[in-house]
Parts: structure tokens; sequence; C-alpha cells
């Protein structure tokens, strides 16, 4: 019985990587995404959107400067960005499975 730890261990980093991999393969259908054509807004049309006078006046900035800037519902973003999980949660994933190999390299 001195190998079950071991078992447990490979088990438990089978089913962590099961994990990762379904949701790293995981595809968006692209009717999710936006089609319309990129355009450049406006300070007043950002407002418009439901931007604060500073939230607007940075996003006009960051068109200045070259970054793209896409204006989208609070539904859309949700079901474009809902489904990804956070880097956070990958760190906690990655020290989970560390924490159980250890335990069973220890064990051995």
């Amino acid at each position: 019985m001195m190998k079950s730890p071991f078992y447990l261990a490979l088990a438990a980093s089978l089913a962590l990587s099961q994990v990762a991999i379904s949701t790293a393969s995981a595809e968006t259908s692209a009717a999710h995404f936006r089609s319309a054509p990129a355009q450049t807004f406006s300070q007043a049309d950002l407002q418009r959107y439901g931007l604060t006078p500073e939230q607007a006046a940075r996003g006009v900035e960051l068109q200045r400067q070259g970054y793209h800037v896409q204006v989208m519902t609070r539904e859309e973003a949700q079901r474009v960005y809902g489904g990804q999980m956070s880097m956070n949660t990958w760190i906690i994933i990655g020290v989970v499975a560390l924490i159980v190999i250890a335990v069973a390299v220890s064990h051995n």
C-alpha cells in the first residue's frame, strides 16, 4: 500500500490536466463576435455608449496612440470574455498540482 499516494497524485494530476485541456481547447462560436466595421469614436460617441467623460477622454486618447477601441454592450462582453479563466485560476491549478506531486513524491 506504499504506492497508493503516488497513484492518488497521478490520478489528481491527470484530472487537473483534463480540466486545463478542455478549457484551453474550448472554442467560441463566431456568431458571438461583432462584425461591424472598425471606426474611430469621438468623445461624444463614447459618452453616448454610457462611458463617463473621463472614460471617454481616455478612450479617445488611446485611439490617438494607435490602440483599437471596441465598444460593446455588457451582454456582448460577457459572451466574448465570459468563458475564459483568469491567470489567477491557472496559477492556483498549477500550485495545487505541484503540491499533489510533492506529497506523492515525499511518501515514496
